[in-house]
């Protein structure tokens, strides 16, 4: 059986969070090197989950979820933050999308906090480092990186996987 005959269910599921706009989309189609998903400037262009199973070396069989922003508002988008909450649930490994140049939201705050208690581990991705006038030292677990430069791109794939604890059941393989 080769890597592209893994089943859905047996791949790992690499969830892209965060709040709106903080470029998640953008990310994804750099990390995937596809047009995976719609990307523009409006608030909310990502509207439901979107999934798609794929290999990424060196992390072999994978399923990249891209989630609308968790920040979205009014009763449409109370239902967008919910579905994009469920994504969790599918998710072995996190990667919260923050807008370098805004830093960290209360809404990304919140989800670090649900990703330690799902004991999903998780690394921090600054994007639109590009636009900053200088990149700071980033911490544990952290990275800077450019979706439109595709600075630091090469280093999320390749990260060590974020040392967050992992329960018997969450058994994640390769890194990010």
């Amino acid at each position: 059986m080769g890597l592209n005959d893994k089943v859905s269910a047996e791949r790992v599921h690499i969830g892209f969070f965060g709040i709106r706009n903080a470029g998640k989309s953008s990310v994804v189609n750099a990390v995937t090197g596809q047009s995976l998903s719609l990307v523009s400037d409006v608030k909310g262009t990502t509207t439901d989950p979107v999934q798609k199973a794929m290999e990424i070396l060196p992390l072999g069989p994978v399923v990249i979820i891209d989630t609308p922003g968790l920040d979205d508002e009014g009763e449409l988008g109370a239902m967008r933050v919910q579905r994009a909450r469920q994504a969790l649930n599918r998710t072995d490994i996190a990667v919260l999308v923050v807008d370098a140049t805004l830093g960290l939201h209360a809404a990304d705050r919140e989800l670090t906090a649900l990703f330690r208690a799902k004991e999903i581990p998780y690394i921090i991705a600054y994007n639109k480092s590009d636009l900053l006038d200088a990149i700071p030292q980033a911490g544990e677990n952290e990275l800077y990186i450019s979706a439109v430069t595709g600075s630091g791109i090469h280093e999320l794939t390749r990260c060590p996987r974020p040392s967050a604890a992992l329960s018997p059941a969450r058994k994640t393989r390769g890194s990010l």
